[in-house]
């Protein structure tokens, strides 16, 4: 008898709102998953009490686009931007939500960005986040709000600015730990209600490896309904990962474990040159 009760119950999305790209693509992420599994998105929008503070500086000037000009910045000019883009964060949740009927809330506080963060995260089941921000170099590094979730002990879904309409493609990296056992029978579950693709990625050294992994994969998998493609990827060729992975429409990459990330550049290139999502699967111990 194959497993049918669910891994992980997600009811709740927290999608981390600012009014960048990488946040808009978090935010329609995060809706299009909460209707396959059917959660309330929350939506957060943090007024970052450091940058205020900066503001209330006598030396501090912002630089007008397009025209170069220098002018001063104050905390009261700061303010009001802040509310213009919640407000503007608050009407693009409900704009996303309203179309696919997902129930969201949303929510403006004060404080540190990366504590409110992962304090409002504790209270959710998954935290939707776009790889960077509005900071000066961030197409070329995750940002570190985004890292610090990362970090952390709990689901994390990491998008870039790329997102195509229509159904996902779930791919899923399989190592035969239970982690990764947990993850996709996750990933199968919700491929399989939503008339998706699920591509198993065996992370075998050897064809022996593959096949032994391949087995015990459709051993966890439902009698029927779904497709599922197997493709060997030895774990130590990660340019072969990322020449896969850059060929993927609408994917969602979920992963039980960070091996294939151990080395920070490599999760950095796959979020810049591809457009797939990354779901880092982690399980805190109660979630069975």
């Amino acid at each position: 008898m194959k497993p049918s009760n669910p891994v992980l119950t997600i009811r709740r999305i927290l999608v981390a709102l600012d009014t960048s790209p990488s946040s808009q693509a978090a935010l329609e992420a995060a809706v299009a998953l909460a209707e396959r599994v059917k959660a309330e998105v929350f939506g957060l929008f943090v007024e970052d009490v450091d940058l205020l503070r900066v503001a209330e500086s006598p030396y501090a000037r912002e630089v007008l686009y397009p025209s170069a000009q220098e002018g001063r910045l104050t905390r009261g000019v700061l303010e009001r931007r802040l509310r213009i883009q919640a407000e503007q964060a608050r009407r693009a949740l409900m704009a996303a939500a309203q179309r696919v009927n997902v129930p969201c809330t949303f929510l403006c506080v004060r404080g540190k960005v990366s504590s409110e963060l992962l304090a409002a995260a504790a209270k959710t089941d998954l935290v939707a986040i776009g790889r960077l921000g509005w900071s000066m170099g961030a197409r070329l590094r995750i940002g570190s709000t985004a890292m610090d979730l990362v970090a952390s002990t709990g689901p994390v879904l990491l998008l870039s600015e790329y997102r195509v309409p229509g159904p996902l493609h779930f791919l899923l990296y399989f190592d035969g730990s239970a982690d990764a056992r947990k993850a996709l029978r996750w990933a199968a579950e919700v491929a399989g209600s939503d008339s998706g693709k699920l591509t198993v990625l065996l992370a075998a050294q050897n064809e022996e490896q593959a096949d032994e992994m391949r087995e015990e994969a459709e051993s966890l998998l439902p009698e029927a309904g779904l497709k599922v493609a197997y493709r060997p990827m030895d774990p130590r060729d990660r340019a072969g990962l990322l020449s896969f992975l850059k060929q993927v429409e609408n994917g969602m990459f979920v992963l039980g474990t960070k091996e294939p990330f151990e080395k920070l550049p490599m999760l950095e290139a796959v979020l810049r040159e591809s457009k797939v999502a990354v779901l880092l699967f982690r399980y805190d111990g109660e979630q069975q």
